[in-house]
């Protein structure tokens, strides 16, 4: 079995949706899925075939205050409005393909991080999204700038904070071939996250999620490691950036973002013979 991992950071994300899109044109269909926070929302527009939604929705409105803006967080409690994402875009401005996603019902998980226990939460991507999109809002709730998402008895948020990339995962649950897509260059290196001090202030009654936020550069750099290992061993393809991501997760600049979407775009479509042969076309 094949999985498709799919890396999140914020804005980062198009990179993820330019190489999804050469796999829409290239027609490689990869139907497990773990994607984390952006990755996991990107995932859902490549299952319905929509190609240049994902870029379209980033790009159209960073720059809308409705989006995306401090006044957001101040107001409502989170930076990105849910409104906007999962009612306004998806209905209105951007149609998402609902009747298509349900129908296709791909073997896609969400991956977001317990407030109360501090652990990965791995959650299957509901077939309605109509009725039910909170893993994917819990996914891409990033910490301190967005509320939690309450979620089955849990509190949800960004799954970056306890697997970034879930490759581990994936293998545990059965895949013996990946498809990995990257928000980082080749060679990257977390460090320990900067914002820990606030992370310890504002979720002092979330002990056990401020000690898995203090370890995540150490866990994703070992992620690091075995993807490196599952590539010397044939197990792994991995399409990453060709060098550092000079962009914010929350970048504004839509030149930088359309570039970073192009970057995507050829690095995925400069492998898809490979892909194709990996997954035995």
């Amino acid at each position: 079995m094949t999985a498709l991992i799919l890396e999140g950071g914020g804005m980062r994300g198009l990179f993820t949706a330019g190489a999804l899109d050469a796999f829409l044109d290239a027609d490689i269909k990869i139907p497990r899925c773990y994607g984390v926070s952006a990755g996991a929302c990107n995932a859902i527009s490549y299952y319905t075939g929509q190609r240049g939604r994902s870029r379209a929705v980033n790009v159209n409105y960073v720059n809308d205050k409705r989006y995306v803006s401090w006044e957001n967080l101040l107001d409502g409690g989170s930076m990105f409005s849910e409104e906007m994402m999962f009612h306004t875009i998806p209905e209105k401005l951007l149609p998402f393909d609902y009747d298509k996603y349900r129908d296709v019902n791909p073997d896609s998980w969400a991956v977001c991080t317990s407030l109360l226990s501090g652990r990965a939460v791995y959650i299957r991507v509901p077939a309605d999204l109509r009725e039910e999109y909170r893993p994917i809002l819990a996914s891409m709730s990033l910490p301190l700038v967005s509320k939690p998402v309450r979620y089955k008895g849990d509190l949800l948020l960004d799954g970056g904070v306890a697997d970034s990339i879930p490759a581990a995962k994936a293998i545990r649950d059965g895949a013996d071939k990946l498809v990995i897509i990257l928000t980082q260059h080749d060679g990257y290196q977390k460090q320990q996250e900067k914002l820990l001090p606030m992370y310890r202030v504002w979720y002092h009654d979330y002990p056990s999620f401020v000690r898995t936020a203090s370890r995540r550069h150490i866990v994703y750099n070992q992620s690091l490691e075995l993807i490196r290992q599952l590539e010397k061993e044939g197990k792994a393809i991995v399409i990453r950036p060709p060098r550092p991501v000079e962009i914010s997760r929350v970048e504004k600049d839509v030149r930088k973002l359309n570039a970073l979407y192009q970057e995507g775009y050829n690095a995925a479509f400069a492998k898809a013979d490979a892909i194709r042969e990996f997954l035995g076309e």
